[in-house]
């Protein structure tokens, strides 16, 4: 056997140089991907961190270019939620960025309105007043450590957040729009009168006053401060058949007085914050308090039960029944996945009641049967509200008796059981196991019920599906 030395051996011999350059470019690499695993590391724990301190990567780059880079993804969510044409969100970025507050068009239309807004008795956040010296410039400190630099990206265009100047409540502010603010305006304000308001299956948004802005001629909606309805995130299935329940009460709420939503997806519904944020929250960055200064002091959906609303009556109209079963044309929400509505707009006229049931039941569909595991109970029925042929529909009446059938056969052990993502990740569900065996354990001590139902008095009342095993 021949035990010559190659030539090639000499070239990856420790002593030869491209032995050394292969080593050093290795090491290099080695110190890179460190150094990212580092810099997620410390992202990570930020988010652990007191609000107040700045992101760990903002240092390493340019202020504006960070908040262009963190802006372009958020402004582009926000106009895919409202609008269906396409944008450049680069220029849309840009043009925020050209304003020293970093506002939108829709903000410095707010900020120029504030005045008049101050007269009727409603406070913006000191973002939107006009002669407003933005924090942090001075000293070129982050931006995320203020409050008035937090833009209002997650709301619509149209929707604003403020503050009574009479009893220092949060509220909401809504733009109406011309062309449906007189139908809006009367169906809210019906949902809100004295016949209707102390009903309990009344989950339509109590409105606070309808204000005329006659220095700038607009009319705004004013309603109390909410929340999206899945913030924070359920957590048990008793939780989901308490807001399930609820809205489907609501609905047939709705119906019963021939009013159909047109509308009612999940951007539509929001909760009651009022008893598991009992010293409010901001506006913008919900988790955080009032004042922007620390987190905000929260309970859970069954220590604090929330009562659900629904929102947005834009779209909604009023249908006599002595005409017979209404027939309108399509006018597409939020969810633009309804059958009848293939073809739009040359689709021919529908049911709208039909159509609300489709909207509820995709609702239950994405937001927790293709979200979470152990809804295969409510498969069936959120199939029929779904079907192809409207007319194959149940109505609302039917969908609340066999919703409440069908909730019934569920266990004290199920219905406290613990809400587990399709995509949830391994390494975080025992720690998430372990929280929610603490909880659950409190509840059944203190005799706290498994669906958290709110009594028109503001304490949680009991529901009939809680069995036991």
């Amino acid at each position: 056997m021949n035990m010559e030395p190659r030539a090639s051996d000499s070239a990856i011999s420790p002593s030869s140089p491209s032995f050394r350059v292969r080593y050093e470019r290795l090491a290099i690499g080695a110190r890179w991907h460190m150094r990212s695993l580092a810099v997620v590391f410390v992202d990570l724990l930020w988010r652990r961190l007191p609000p107040f301190l700045p992101p760990p990567l903002a240092r390493s780059r340019s202020r504006d270019s960070y908040y262009t880079m963190a802006l372009v993804p958020k402004v582009e969510r926000r106009v895919h939620r409202f609008s269906s044409e396409s944008m450049d969100f680069s220029a849309l970025a840009n043009e925020m960025l050209a304003d020293p507050g970093y506002r939108d068009s829709a903000e410095r239309d707010w900020a120029r309105n504030q005045k008049a807004i101050a007269a009727a008795g409603y406070m913006l956040r000191p973002r939107y007043h006009e002669d407003r010296t933005f924090s942090g410039r001075r000293w070129k400190l982050p931006r995320s450590w203020f409050e008035d630099w937090q833009t209002h990206y997650v709301m619509s265009p149209i929707v604003i957040d403020a503050t009574s100047m009479v009893d220092g409540k949060q509220v909401m502010l809504k733009d109406l729009s011309e062309a449906s603010e007189a139908e809006e305006i009367e169906i809210t304000q019906l949902f809100s009168s004295e016949e209707h308001r102390r009903n309990p299956k009344n989950h339509c948004i109590p409105v606070i006053e309808v204000t005329r802005l006659e220095d700038i001629s607009k009319t705004v909606l004013v309603v109390p401060r909410m929340r999206p309805y899945n913030n924070p995130r359920f957590r048990t299935f008793g939780e989901v058949v308490a807001f399930a329940t609820q809205i489907i009460e609501g609905l047939e709420f709705m119906h019963a007085l021939h009013i159909a939503h047109r509308d009612c997806t999940g951007q539509n519904i929001v909760l009651d914050p009022s008893g598991m944020y009992p010293n409010s929250f901001h506006p913008v960055k919900m988790n955080r308090s009032k004042n922007f200064l620390w987190f905000a002091k929260s309970y859970t959906r069954t220590q604090r039960p929330p009562r659900y609303f629904l929102i947005d009556f834009g779209l909604s109209r009023y249908y006599d029944p002595a005409r017979g079963a209404p027939l309108d044309h399509a006018i597409r929400g939020g969810d633009k996945s309804v059958p009848e509505f293939r073809g739009y707009p040359d689709c021919p006229p529908h049911n709208p009641f039909q159509t609300d049931i489709y909207y509820l039941g995709n609702l239950l569909r994405t937001d927790f049967i293709q979200k979470y595991v152990g809804f295969e109970w409510l498969e069936a029925l959120v199939g029929d509200m779904c079907h192809e042929d409207p007319s194959m529909r149940p109505p609302i009446g039917v969908v609340a008796s066999q919703f409440a059938e069908v909730s019934s056969t569920l266990t004290t052990w199920k219905l406290r059981s613990r809400l587990v993502g399709r995509k949830d990740s391994f390494i975080f569900g025992p720690y998430r196991w372990i929280r929610h065996v603490y909880r659950t354990t409190g509840y059944i001590l203190t005799r706290t019920p498994a669906v958290p139902m709110p009594r028109d008095d503001g304490q949680p009342r009991d529901h009939n599906t809680s069995k036991v095993e």
